[in-house]
């Protein structure tokens, strides 16, 4: 079994673990976070140290790091802390959920957590640092770059390219042959038909509140509802 340091003792981490430790070859031994967060000396029963000290506790040629950190400042502060890593000497791990099925090898780099429920069709190229939340749709020959976030029921026609640092957000969808380009922010339900040009937005407004309360509101739907 792969041994694995895993970075942080917040939601993240507490995530990874579980999906780790339940669905994956990897075996969590420790957690590590920088100095000035480490309050405890143990999350989840298992060592938090120091990450400036990891090395001498967990060695780079025994162990692997993962980072499950979010996707602030369009990705970049896990990216800093993924080459850091690297710097470090670590080769990090990825996870894959097995409820994805596959009739050929993903593509898949460094660092990556993709989670339950993904439809990822043939010919798809994931890069390194890379986090796909659940339930998304993935269409053949696609490409996400490094350091993108993915959410959920996010829905990718073939031959999309999510360029790196970008944010996809919930139920958005991507057109066939599209280009997302460099620190793309697309909110959620957004519907992208053409390429983009580096760091836009998309964002669609909520949806407006109705003119009378919920009582009334039922009351007109009288006994359909």
């Amino acid at each position: 079994m792969n041994k694995v340091v895993v970075f942080g003792t917040g939601r993240g981490a507490d995530i990874a673990h579980r999906y780790l430790a339940k669905d994956s070859d990897y075996e969590v031994c420790a957690f590590t976070v920088d100095a000035k967060y480490l309050q405890v000396s143990e999350f989840k029963g298992l060592p938090v140290v120091d990450f400036d000290l990891v090395q001498q506790h967990y060695s780079p040629q025994e162990y692997k790091l993962f980072v499950p950190l979010g996707s602030q400042d369009l990705n970049k502060v896990r990216y800093k802390k993924y080459l850091e890593c690297k710097e470090k000497g670590y080769e990090l791990a990825s996870y894959v959920s097995s409820t994805i099925p596959f009739s050929d090898e993903l593509e898949i780099g460094e660092n990556c957590l993709i989670l339950e429920n993904n439809s990822i069709n043939f010919d798809v190229r994931i890069g390194n640092n890379v986090t796909i939340w659940s339930g998304n749709q993935i269409g053949d020959r696609s490409v996400i770059s490094d350091h993108c976030w993915i959410t959920s029921h996010v829905c990718m026609a073939g031959d999309v390219t999510i360029k790196p640092f970008s944010f996809i957000g919930i139920n958005a969808s991507i057109s066939n042959g599209v280009v997302i380009e460099e620190e793309n922010f697309i909110g959620a339900n957004a519907l992208i038909t053409k390429s983009t040009g580096p760091k836009e937005v998309y964002v669609v407004s909520q949806t407006p509140k109705a003119a009378f309360p919920s009582d009334k509101f039922c009351s007109m739907l009288g006994k359909n509802f």
